[in-house]
């Protein structure tokens, strides 16, 4: 099995950093003696946001990093550097949530009876929610299956 990968939304970049810098910028023009105190947290926050997304989405496609890989033994999210090994992998599911992509959720097997659970979202990623969240399935059941005719 080959190993895909997932490049990073350029979606988000119109909703995570132009537009804060715009309200940003819009709050800066409107900012005079009287109503300081209270534009300036709010230059703030959007300032913070936006630099989140830049951290996020600019990091990985100026260095044409992969948001998402799947090979055959592990998943791996960069953005938020988490991996998850097929092996540990008890149950898959997703949720979305209007106005958002999809959530896909991992349950993992944890230490002594207790699992977790782990959420990979899609907003970040390029691509088809729907096929990304069908080449994770697939991919699962290829190991898992793999797996199982290794152990007969």
């Amino acid at each position: 099995m080959s190993t895909i990968t997932y490049k990073c939304s350029k979606a988000l970049w119109l909703i995570g950093i132009i537009i804060p810098f715009a309200i940003a910028f819009i709050c800066v023009a409107d900012l005079n003696d009287h109503n300081w105190p209270g534009i300036l947290p709010v230059i703030a926050i959007l300032t913070a946001v936006a630099v989140y997304y830049c951290k996020q989405c600019f990091t990985y496609d100026l260095k044409d990093k992969a948001a998402l890989l799947l090979d055959n033994e592990k998943l791996i999210y960069y953005i938020e550097h988490k991996v998850i090994y097929w092996k540990d992998i008890t149950d898959i599911s997703c949720g979305k949530a209007r106005g958002q992509g999809l959530s896909i959720f991992f349950t993992v097997k944890g230490e002594g009876i207790r699992n977790s659970c782990i959420c990979i979202p899609t907003d970040l990623v390029e691509g088809n929610d729907w096929d990304i969240y069908n080449d994770i399935v697939k991919r699962y059941f290829k190991v898992k299956s793999k797996e199982l005719s290794l152990t007969t």
